[in-house]
Formats: structure tokens, sequence, C-alpha cells
């Protein structure tokens, strides 16, 4: 995408009881949008018992939406909820502009910040599983309402389109199931050289890069944006005399689409057989969006099968003179069954060494289990 596009942000909320969560939803739709080249110029927030079948919004909502989108000059119509293919070409028709949901913005900022085979293979599958059935509505609305009739070129052009989509998915998932037999195989040499493996897991922006690059003496891009780490980055570092492998994965975010963790998968096998994990938790938020943004990483975890034994929480961002910093500890501790908490700072190195050490220890007790 060349330079910045208006785009006006679109949610439709079917719990009349939620004054945060909705909010920091939309906060990081807002962060991704920008992340992404677009110029968020408004939001658009209607309250439903349940979003609409043809639209996800009211008709009459539809109707608003089309005066503000020519008013403001508004090139794209971001949506949070995650539209049907029917949704979709419904809201683009009554709009005039292009109608993408947070799925495929997400996608839009991995793809900016691709730079691997292996994180582009794993993009461009979330983005045709996304698609297939979009893309399927649109030809079959181009071939079989023009030209319908059972063997008319119509169907062929249909089955042609559908056919080699469907081909394509298959083979990136062949090629990516291969490429996680080998780094399952790779994971499993290096049990045998007992070497410990230790992941960094967190919400974008909470500091994994920069705690990842002071163990490793490395330095990995620090951008402030999301999704600036896509593939697994290893570095092979000592702590306390032994040798062990620092891991920095992508980042998490509230609301991520199952698609995406699915087609990421053979990265976030990184985290799921690693033998200890740093959660790294942004503690300079207010308390509400902290617990919010630790409890999605958390629920994350849980659903890659993550042992909450495996698990330290970096309280990261100490040196930003926090007053309820014992509040937020103690809150933390309260999120997992066996807490072991450690108050940070990435910016000043404050905490760093006694979290990598705990870190070292908590692995060496686990396998002995």
């Amino acid at each position: 995408m060349v330079g910045r596009v208006n785009a006006l942000i679109g949610y439709v909320k079917t719990d009349p009881h939620d004054h945060f969560k909705y909010l920091a939803y939309l906060d990081d739709l807002i962060g991704i949008a920008k992340a992404a080249g677009y110029n968020p110029t408004g939001t658009v927030i209607q309250v439903l018992p349940k979003e609409t079948v043809n639209y996800v919004f009211g008709c009459g909502k539809v109707d608003e939406i089309a005066d503000i989108i020519r008013e403001k000059m508004i090139d794209v119509f971001i949506v949070y909820n995650v539209l049907s293919s029917s949704q979709q070409l419904n809201l683009e028709r009554r709009l005039g502009v292009r109608v993408i949901d947070r799925y495929d913005l997400t996608l839009e900022v991995f793809e900016r910040n691709a730079d691997d085979v292996l994180s582009k293979m794993q993009i461009e599958l979330a983005r045709l599983v996304k698609t297939f059935p979009y893309e399927k509505l649109k030809a079959s609305i181009k071939y079989l309402g023009s030209r319908p009739g059972y063997s008319a070129s119509g169907e062929y052009a249909y089955h042609s389109v559908v056919g080699s989509i469907r081909r394509r998915i298959k083979k990136l998932q062949r090629e990516l199931e291969w490429r996680r037999l080998i780094r399952l195989k790779q994971l499993e040499e290096r049990r045998r050289l007992n070497i410990p493996i230790i992941s960094l897991a967190g919400y974008y922006g909470a500091g994994k890069t920069s705690i990842f690059n002071i163990l490793t003496r490395l330095n990995k891009p620090v951008l402030g944006i999301p999704f600036t780490t896509l593939s697994s980055k290893y570095s092979s570092i000592k702590l306390v005399r032994d040798k062990c492998l620092i891991v920095d994965t992508i980042g998490f975010v509230a609301g991520l689409d199952p698609r995406v963790i699915d087609a990421f998968k053979l990265t976030l096998d990184d985290i799921r057989f690693s033998d200890g994990l740093i959660l790294v938790v942004d503690v300079s938020d207010s308390l509400q969006l902290m617990g919010f943004r630790a409890k999605a990483c958390i629920s994350i975890l849980k659903d890659l099968g993550v042992d909450e034994d495996k698990i330290i929480i970096a309280a990261n961002k100490i040196d930003k003179n926090i007053q309820d910093l014992d509040l937020k500890v103690r809150y933390l501790e309260n999120l997992i069954d066996t807490p072991v908490i450690i108050p940070c700072s990435a910016h000043t190195k404050e905490g760093i060494n006694e979290l990598a050490e705990t870190a070292l220890k908590l692995v060496k007790l686990y396998s002995k289990r």
C-alpha cells in the first residue's frame, strides 16, 4: 500500500453491559490500522442484540455510514467484527468502498512485516482460508449468475476459479506440515542435547523483543507497532554457565482469529514445545487494560496447551514510576496456578538478570518432573 488512505472504523457491540472491553478492542484495531498504513478518521459504533445477517450493522446505520464515507472521502471501511463473505460483499455494494474486517487487517500488517519465506507462506495460507468463501461467492455471482446451466461455460469458469484456490490451499498446507515435522525433529534433537528452550511471549508492544535483545546482546528491531516479530528468532546464550536457547515469538492481540492461530501453528510450536516461557506484561498500562491484555495472553497460551507451571511473568516497564505496582503484581499472581512474577525493566535492565536466572531454574525444575 503506497501512502496512507482514509479509513472509517466500525464496531457492532452486542453486549450492552460492556463499558471497557470494546474500547480496548477498538484501540487495538486503530493501532493495527495505523501499522497497516491507514489513516483512521473516525469510528462508528452500534449496539445491537446481535449482528444482522446481511450487513452486521442495521440498515439505517449502513445508510449513516454511507453518508460519512461520502462526506469524509473515506477509502476503506474497517469493521472489528469478523465478516461473512455475504456481509462483506453486501457492505461493499452499499458503501461503494473496500470493506475489510479485523482478520483482513491483521494479515495486511503481517504482509508488510514478513521478511522470510516461512512467514509469507503462513500468511498466504491464512489469507486464502479467509478469502476462499468470499472469492467463491463472487465467482458464483459472476459466472453462475450470468450463465446458469449444467456444463455451461459459466459453470466451467466458476469451478476453475474455485479449484485453483482450493489446490493452492492444499499445497500450502502440505508444505507447511512438512516444515513443521522438520521443526519438531529439530526441537527433539535439542532436547536430547539437554539444551533448554525458553520462549518470550506477550501482547504486542509489551517489550518482548527488548528483553530478547538484552539477553542475547542482539539488536532486533523494536518499533513499538503491532506484529513486527512474525517468525521466531532463536539465539543461543549462557545463563549461570548453562547453555540455553532464547526465542522471541509473534506478539499476541485480543480476539486473534482461530484461523490465524491455525495457519501460524508452525511458528506457535516454538511456544507450545518450549521448556520454559516468559510472559512479558506491560505493567505501565492501567490496571484494567493490563488485566485485559494479560488475560488474553493467558487464554491463547492455554489454547496452545502450554502448562502453567512453565510460565514466568515478566512485569515489564517498572521504570515508569508505577504507583500501583504492588497491586498489579498481586493481580498477576492470581492469573495462573503457580505464579512467579519478576518485576523488571527492559529500559534500565533492572531485574533482567533475575528474570533469566529464575527462568533457567524453573526449566530445570520442570524437566525433572
